[in-house]
């Protein structure tokens, strides 16, 4: 360990540094404090020696520099003083000293307090080296703590969907802003209408989840699934010895479960008939009562509804009520299917394939335009979750950088079969065409249309003939005929 020595009398300056040196330190000498400062600047000394009364800059100056410099101040500062400068000394240790020694010095005396000096230093140096490893770990613990929350969250989002929504077309944008917006209002119900698979309880949970809260509950029920004797206690719960074989104690419902979270109440057209003027009233007066039960218990949280039904319909045939229609209609969806905003199709098709490949432990990284075509053309009657389960299989079976046609040979329409779907505009703007002057042979100019709307399809699919049949509408074997003549 080094050890600076200040002192302006040579004879002194040396004796010192004999008596360090033979204490096994490094001694480090200067005239002045001058000097010291600029030693000082440059090198950190654990322990530092100085006389008070030297030139220009004196000890107790030098001291209080020392001690306010951020870089020397936890140095151990030693004074010395001469006979009759108690006075002095106490000043030194008020200013910061460590320690004052009396002249003449003692080698003894000097030994002791420089001995006492570098064990406080090592116990500081030990203790700054802990306190960094200490704020180290805690730093590192805080960043894992952080990234498992976030992979949690991650999860979170994937296991309740709200991680999978991803939007391309301005209707389903339209339906997530609003969704964000009802998330702000529990005391308004909300209706989502659309066929199976159009990811109604994606929306659903959007609505109750918002961009991130995950704290409350969100309780689903389907209705087509609980028989129609046990839907009032599932719903509303019961009193204890409400009716034979409940519960001694009486069971919450689910709407008491769900506390301030959301009801997500699935398949809502299958709601029995004599249940629904019971939820109308809870939707109005925000209470129920359980089964058997005299209490009126409130209804915090929020009710979300979904159905592929036409509920419209099943008004005007008395097999659904209107005042309760009317009721949940005033948060209102509509989720188009997906053959009717293909714009989608691109984004959530990459997204599958991401999550797909990486749970998998596959290379899928893009996807082909033919192949992307070929799913554009698919009607998809089962919407989003059947595209989810295509992608799913085709991850499965092979494995590649690029999603191809090849990769969805098992999506092929059989030739000849109808896919259901057809353009939704004009193929050919016909608003400037122009007959000739002179006669023509329509069918050989039909011909040669349809000769090259089949080499555009065929080339489209990558030169496979089943798919552009499919794509076509037509039988492979016309296609073959076509172009070979």
């Amino acid at each position: 360990m080094k050890i600076l020595i200040v002192d302006d009398e040579p004879i002194s300056l040396a004796s010192l540094g004999d008596m360090i040196s033979m204490l096994r330190f490094e001694p480090v000498m200067c005239k002045d404090a001058e000097e010291a400062l600029k030693r000082c600047s440059e090198t950190y000394y654990p322990v530092i020696i100085t006389d008070v009364c030297m030139p220009g800059i004196d000890g107790l100056e030098f001291l209080e520099r020392i001690k306010k410099s951020k870089g020397t101040s936890s140095s151990d500062v030693i004074i010395i003083t001469g006979h009759g400068e108690m006075e002095t000394a106490v000043k030194a240790l008020r200013l910061g000293a460590y320690d004052f020694l009396k002249k003449p010095l003692d080698a003894r005396e000097l030994a002791a307090v420089v001995e006492r000096s570098a064990e406080h230093q090592a116990l500081l140096f030990e203790n700054r080296d802990l306190s960094q490893c200490c704020d180290r770990r805690i730093l590192e613990a805080t960043l894992d703590l952080q990234r498992d929350l976030e992979d949690a969250r991650e999860q979170l989002r994937k296991i309740t969907g709200v991680g999978n929504i991803v939007v391309s077309s301005p209707c389903m944008r339209q339906i997530l802003n609003d969704a964000r917006l009802y998330h702000k209002n529990t005391d308004v119900p909300v209706l989502i209408e659309g066929e199976t698979g159009t990811g109604k309880e994606i929306v659903a949970r959007l609505i109750h989840h918002g961009e991130d809260d995950f704290k409350a509950p969100f309780v689903d029920i389907n209705c087509s699934a609980i028989s129609e004797n046990l839907f009032e206690s599932e719903l509303f719960g019961y009193e204890a010895g409400a009716f034979t074989g409940s519960d001694r104690k009486g069971s919450k419902g689910k709407l008491e479960a769900a506390g301030k979270g959301s009801v997500f109440l699935d398949e809502i057209g299958e709601l029995p008939l004599h249940i629904q003027p019971k939820l109308l009233r809870v939707l109005e007066d925000r209470t129920f009562y359980r089964v058997g039960g005299i209490k009126k218990m409130p209804l915090e949280a929020r009710i979300i509804c979904a159905t592929n039904c036409n509920l419209e319909e099943m008004v005007e045939e008395g097999t659904f009520r209107r005042d309760l229609y009317h009721r949940l209609k005033i948060g209102y969806f509509t989720i188009l299917p997906l053959r009717q905003r293909k714009e989608d199709i691109g984004p959530l098709t990459q997204l599958f394939l991401a999550d797909e490949s990486k749970a998998k432990k596959k290379r899928f990284k893009t996807v082909s335009k033919a192949a992307l075509d070929m799913l554009r053309a698919y009607p998809w009657k089962g919407n989003v979750r059947e595209l989810k389960n295509v992608i799913e299989r085709a991850v499965l079976v092979y494995d590649d950088d690029e999603l191809r046609t090849e990769h969805l040979e098992f999506l092929a329409v059989k030739p000849g079969a109808n896919m259901g779907w057809r353009p939704s505009c004009n193929l050919f703007d016909l608003s400037d065409l122009t007959l000739p002057d002179e006669p023509f042979d329509l069918d050989e100019f039909l011909n040669d249309l349809k000769r090259q709307i089949v080499i555009k399809a065929v080339g489209r699919f990558d030169n496979n003939k089943t798919q552009a049949a499919g794509f076509l509408n037509w039988d492979r074997n016309k296609i073959y005929r076509l172009m070979d003549g």
